[in-house]
C-alpha cells in the first residue's frame, strides 16, 4: 500500500509540475525559516541575557545584604572573611563550578580609634582618621603649616619641619578626577616629609563637613612616617591659627592592629567553554573596602553584579564558546594582592586569556571601557556592544589605568579592560564612611549589569579570527606603553613602579 501511494504521488509530481514548484517552494519556505530561527537563536542570547539582567533578579538583595548584614571589610578581619564565605555561598547556589583562591597578603594592618588633642589657642578635639599602615601610639608634636605642600614651601620651611607634624592643606574633591588628583598631591607630599625629616603628615580632608575617609601611602606597607587626614573644618582651624603666629601643638593617639603576613582569599566561578575552553575571558570585582562604610559603591554593588551575571548566564544555560570566569578579588585596597596572585598563579596559561575587564567605579551608567594601550581592543569592544547600544553611546578611552584589578594583567602583557562610568555619588563618598547601600543607583546598576553581561558573552564568543588579534604583548611593548603614557609617576604613586622595574611584577 505504502508503494502505491508512493507511487500514485510520483505520478502526481508526474502529471502536475505546478505542484512540484509547489511543493518545492514549501520545503524551500520551511528551510529558510529554519536557517533564520537558527540565526535568531545564535544571536538571541545576547537579547535574553541583556533582557534577563534588565529584569527581576536579587543584586540589589544581594548588595544589601554585604552592606548592611557584613559591612565594611578590609582584608584580614572578620568581616571579610565574612564576606569571603558569603560570596562562596552566593556563587556556589549558582550551580558553578565554585572556589576559594588563597594567597599571602604581606602585613596585616586593621584600623581601630584614633583620636587628637590640640593645644593652642581656641583648643579643641579635631576628628581625624589615620592612613593605611600607621602603627598603634601616642604621637605628640609641634604643628607646621606647609600651605599646599609645594616644594618651594618645604625648602622654605625646611629648617623648622624636622621631627615635626607638617599640615597639608587640599583641593575639594567632589568627582573621580579630583580623586586622582589627590592621590598625586599626596605622593608628592610624602616624598618632600621623607626628604625634610617630618615626623608626620596631617592632611586636610578633601571632602566637607567633616567627612573623613581613608587609602594607602605611596610607600604602601613600607610607610615609616605616620599619616592622618583630619576633618576639613579642624584642619582650616589649625592652619588659620599658624598663619595669625600661634603656636599649635597636637597629641594623637593611635589604636591599630598591625602584624605580619596572613592568608586571605579570592572567590572563584567559572563557566566551562563549549569550543575553546582553554581560552579564558575574566570579569572581576574586588570585594575588599575599607572599614569606615559598607564599600556600597566600592566596591560591593560591582561584586553583586558578578554574582548577577555569573546567576543569569547559568539559569539561560548560555554556553559561552570560551571559559567564563568570574573573579572576586581580596586585597585590592592595599595593593591588588589578589588579582595579581592569580596572575602568578595562573603564569602558564596567561597566554590564553583572551581579556580581563575591572568594574570598580561605582554604580554610575557605563560610559564606555579603558583599553590600557590597547589599540585593537577598540573596535571589538564597539562590536560587542552592540546589542546594549540604546544604553549608549559608548566612548572606549585607550588611556591605560592604575588603581585595580586590570593592573597585573596589563603588567602580564594580557589584554584588559577598566569599565568607566558617570560620577554618580561616587568622588564624594570615596573610601568614607558615607558609602552606604543608601548610594547605589540600582537601576543604574541593573543597566551596568546588563552592558557588562552582553560585552563578557560577546567576547567569550568571538570568531577565532578576531581573537586572534588580542595577543599576549612582550615585556618591551608593555614597557612601551607606559613610556608613551608617562605612567611612572602614577605608578609610583601607586607603589607599584619599582616591582614592574626589579622584575617582582609583571612579565619577564
Amino acid at each position: 500500500m505504502k508503494q502505491l501511494i508512493l507511487e500514485n504521488k510520483t505520478m502526481i509530481y508526474m502529471k502536475n509540475p505546478f505542484a512540484n514548484i509547489k511543493i518545492i517552494s514549501r520545503i524551500c519556505g520551511f528551510v529558510l525559516i529554519m536557517m533564520l530561527s537558527l540565526a535568531v537563536t545564535s544571536q538571541s542570547d545576547y537579547e535574553l541575557l541583556r533582557d534577563a539582567m534588565l529584569g527581576e533578579t536579587p543584586i540589589a538583595d544581594d548588595l544589601k545584604e554585604l552592606c548592611e548584614d557584613i559591612g565594611g571589610r578590609i582584608t584580614g578581619s572578620k568581616a571579610n572573611k565574612a564576606s569571603v564565605n558569603w560570596a562562596f555561598s552566593k556563587l556556589n547556589a549558582t550551580g558553578l563550578k565554585t572556589w576559594k583562591d588563597g594567597f599571602e597578603m604581606p602585613v596585616l594592618w586593621l584600623p581601630q580609634t584614633t583620636k587628637s588633642r590640640l593645644f593652642g589657642p581656641g583648643a579643641k578635639t579635631p576628628i581625624l582618621v589615620s592612613k593605611y599602615g600607621t602603627e598603634r601610639g601616642i604621637y605628640s608634636s609641634k604643628i607646621v603649616g606647609v600651605g599646599t605642600g609645594t616644594e618651594e614651601e618645604f625648602e622654605s620651611k625646611s629648617e623648622v619641619i624636622k621631627d615635626r607634624f607638617v599640615i597639608v592643606e587640599t583641593e575639594l574633591c567632589l568627582d573621580i578626577n579630583g580623586l586622582f588628583a589627590e592621590y598625586a598631591h599626596a605622593a608628592k607630599v610624602e616624598e618632600l616629609a621623607y626628604k625634610h625629616g617630618a615626623k608626620g603628615i596631617i592632611f586636610m580632608s578633601s571632602r566637607p563637613k567633616g567627612l573623613l575617609y581613608r587609602f594607602i601611602t605611596s610607600r604602601g606597607t613600607s610607610a615609616i612616617i605616620p599619616q592622618f587626614i583630619m576633618a576639613r573644618e579642624d584642619a582650616r582651624f589649625i592652619m588659620d591659627e599658624i598663619a595669625r603666629g600661634q603656636h599649635m601643638e597636637i597629641t594623637i593617639t593611635v589604636n591599630s592592629q598591625k602584624g605580619g603576613s596572613f592568608q586571605s582569599q579570592n572567590v572563584i566561578a567559572e563557566i566551562p567553554g563549549t569550543k575553546y575552553p582553554d581560552e579564558v575571558i575574566v570579569i572581576g570585582a574586588h570585594l575588599d573596602s575599607w572599614a569606615m562604610g559598607q564599600g556600597a559603591n566600592d566596591n560591593g554593588c560591582n561584586v553583586s553584579m558578578m554574582i548577577d551575571i555569573a546567576r543569569q548566564i547559568k539559569a539561560l544555560n548560555i554556553q559561552p564558546d570560551r571559559t567564563i570566569r568570574f573573579a572576586l578579588w581580596n586585597g585590592e585596597e592595599q595593593g591588588y594582592f589578589g588579582s595579581w596572585d592569580y596572575t602568578k598563579e595562573n603564569l602558564e596559561t596567561l597566554d590564553n586569556h583572551i581579556m580581563a575587564l575591572s568594574v570598580d567605579i561605582g554604580s554610575g551608567g557605563i560610559t564606555g571601557f579603558f583599553t590600557n594601550g590597547r589599540q585593537e581592543l577598540m573596535g571589538i569592544v564597539d562590536k560587542v556592544l552592540e546589542p546594549v547600544s540604546e544604553y549608549g553611546p559608548f566612548t572606549q578611552l585607550n588611556i591605560p589605568i592604575v588603581g585595580t584589578d586590570n593592573f597585573d594583567f596589563m603588567l602580564q602583557g594580557v589584554p584588559n579592560l577598566v569599565a568607566n562610568h558617570k560620577p554618580f555619588n561616587y568622588g564624594l563618598n570615596y573610601h568614607a564612611s558615607t558609602d552606604t547601600y543608601d548610594k547605589v543607583d540600582i537601576e543604574s546598576l541593573k543597566q551596568n549589569a546588563a552592558i557588562v553581561a552582553v560585552l563578557t558573552l560577546g567576547f567569550a564568543n568571538l570568531d577565532p579570527e578576531e581573537a586572534a588579534v588580542l595577543k599576549r604583548q612582550t615585556r618591551e611593548e608593555v614597557q612601551d606603553v607606559f613610556d608613551k603614557s608617562n605612567l611612572e609617576f602614577t605608578m609610583r604613586m601607586f607603589n607599584v613602579w619599582e616591582p614592574w622595574i626589579n622584575g617582582e611584577r609583571g612579565i619577564k
